[in-house]
């Protein structure tokens, strides 16, 4: 993987790194919203990307504010301006090494969001929240299908999904033995 936007720190290059499939309880996580949207920053976002900066631990090499640079190649901007960051600390993974959680609607019905990290050519720290829906991964491609179906049920699965994203910006924190808390319905 090899980045060509020049105006990008070495450091967040992606090319001979290693895919860090671990996480730690202290590692950092940074999300970039819009003011007035960070409290709930998912309400309005499909639910097959949701991506974040990792900092590996390292706040010196991987700081808060690489995740404002623009890693759209053929796109003029370089940096994302008047955005605020919204940070989240991994509090407690227990006795994991990634952040884990099953929703369960009913026997018929369930969803998995799991962090991972996913790099990207000129974003190494790229991470996400990945969405399964009976074990299948939400995609641009396959959204409507898996996840965006009309009943009251897909409907109160996808309110809980972002029920659980949504309380761990509001809290700061990730926290694998939380149970979701109910914040004002979107």
């Amino acid at each position: 993987m090899t980045c060509g936007l020049d105006y990008i720190p070495k450091h967040l290059h992606t090319k001979d790194k290693p895919l860090i499939e671990e996480f730690y309880e202290g590692e950092k996580l940074f999300y970039r919203c819009k003011e007035g949207e960070c409290e709930k920053p998912y309400n309005k976002k499909r639910l097959y990307d949701i991506s974040h900066n990792r900092n590996f631990c390292e706040e010196n090499t991987y700081k808060k504010d690489d995740v404002l640079y623009n890693v759209i190649e053929n796109d003029p901007e370089e940096r994302y301006q008047g955005l605020n960051i919204a940070e989240l600390k991994i509090v407690n993974l227990n006795g994991s090494f990634t952040y884990i959680k099953t929703i369960e609607i009913n026997k018929e019905l369930s969803a998995i969001i799991k962090l991972k990290h996913a790099p990207i050519p000129c974003m190494y720290p790229h991470s996400v929240f990945e969405i399964s829906v009976n074990d299948v991964v939400v995609t641009p491609d396959n959204y409507k299908t898996v996840l965006d179906k009309g009943s009251k049920m897909y409907k109160n699965l996808r309110t809980s999904i972002r029920q659980e994203l949504s309380s761990m910006i509001q809290s700061g924190s990730i926290d694998s033995d939380e149970e979701v808390e109910i914040i004002n319905e979107p």
